[in-house]
């Protein structure tokens, strides 16, 4: 890997900036951002803005209607989108849905969708979890059983986020019962709409609803939805889950909680003398900053692998997991704990309506206390740590 300074990233990077100074309105700028996306009425003014210049679809090809971008491009925006405040994309369709649907999916399918992502109409949820099949996705239970020109769904799914937001659910199925249970799986788009479908809200440990229960009763679902053939849903996830080893740290929450750490270190006190005085509280800085710099280094090496499309690119992108949620875990505490007295009071973000008084350290512990605990599910969701740990072991003995 070639680390010597890329003047072709830093000018990109200035494009950025300057887009993001002229066309981020400013009741936009800093809004509050949900545990996984903006609120819908944000994100999809966002969306537009960032379509009509041409970046809809930051992580797709030219080709499928994307900025065509390399993987650190990618990084760079985000970045930059995070340090600005700007409203958060969809992720689900950006990052999972869209690439399936430019890989697998007729003209028609994507006809119908791809337009309507580019511009935010359509929003996403993901429909993979069960009870007791999450780490063992492949022993999902929910059926669909084909009925003419439909499939006939029935089961049950958890921990969808923003189902009651959404508007459609791309969603995984067991098709056939009698082969082996990864083969028996396939891949359906459904309209939230479709009678049948039940959302029931899940309130997490942050205080935020974002996470869904979501029942199919004998839910309608046309076969014209069913991305691929029958059967090839668990070989579709492995391409969606494989994408974007690079973005598994999670670099740019880690280095925005190094800006609120280094600004509470500054502003708050012990005594007479800044936080930042004391010793300890210095030593543990410096070292998630040493980390976080780390963690930096090898986002940059597995992009590297991901433009050369290495194989080590998934065993990399698997410990970029593991190392950043942990890193999330710990550095979310160090917040908490820098706010002294005010770290154990739960700040009002999730309900908050305008009309609530200041609290004090509000500007800087807005939402804190809620993000350290939502990252308590960081080291479960996209793949618990044991399972990362499993992969890397398999993947680097092979390699």
């Amino acid at each position: 890997m070639d680390f010597q300074p890329d003047t072709g990233l830093d000018t990109f990077r200035e494009e950025v900036r300057a887009f993001l100074r002229e066309h981020l309105p400013r009741d936009l700028a800093g809004k509050p951002v949900g545990s996984v996306r903006s609120m819908r009425p944000d994100l999809v003014r966002w969306q537009k803005i960032l379509n009509a210049r041409g970046w809809g679809a930051p992580h797709w090809a030219q080709k499928d209607g994307g900025t065509g971008w390399t993987v650190l491009q990618r990084l760079v925006f985000d970045e930059e989108c995070v340090a600005a405040g700007a409203p958060t994309q969809d992720g689900f369709a950006q990052k999972l849905l869209g690439p399936v649907l430019n890989e697998f999916a007729s003209p028609e399918q994507k006809a119908e969708h791809v337009p309507l992502i580019l511009d935010g109409e359509r929003l996403w949820c993901q429909g993979f979890s069960e009870p007791g099949s999450g780490s063992d996705l492949a022993s999902l239970r929910t059926r669909a059983v084909r009925d003419g020109d439909h499939y006939v769904v029935n089961g049950q799914k958890i921990w969808t986020s923003y189902a009651h937001e959404s508007d459609w659910i791309f969603l995984l199925v067991r098709t056939d019962t009698e082969v082996k249970k990864q083969a028996g799986i396939s891949f359906l788009l459904v309209d939230m709409k479709t009678p049948g479908i039940t959302v029931r809200p899940i309130r997490s440990i942050d205080d935020c609803h974002h996470l869904n229960e979501t029942f199919f009763d004998n839910v309608r679902v046309p076969v014209a939805n069913r991305i691929g053939a029958e059967g090839d849903g668990w070989n579709i996830t492995k391409f969606l889950l494989n994408n974007e080893h690079a973005s598994a740290a999670d670099l740019p929450i880690l280095r925005r909680y190094l800006i609120q750490l280094r600004t509470l270190a500054a502003t708050q006190r012990v005594g007479a003398a800044p936080l930042i005085a004391q010793p300890e509280f210095a030593l543990r800085l410096a070292r998630l900053e040493a980390e976080v710099t780390a963690v930096a280094t090898m986002v940059k090496r597995v992009a590297a692998m991901e433009q050369d499309h290495s194989p080590a690119a998934h065993a990399m992108g698997s410990i970029l997991k593991v190392r950043g949620t942990e890193l999330q875990q710990r550095m979310s505490e160090l917040l908490v704990e820098a706010l002294g007295d005010y770290g154990a009071l739960a700040y009002p973000e999730p309900h908050d309506d305008g009309t609530a008084a200041a609290m004090p350290l509000q500007d800087v512990g807005r939402g804190i206390a809620n993000e350290m605990f939502f990252r308590r599910a960081s080291t479960i969701y996209g793949g618990t740590s044991e399972v990362q740990r499993g992969i890397i072991a398999r993947m680097l003995f092979q390699l």
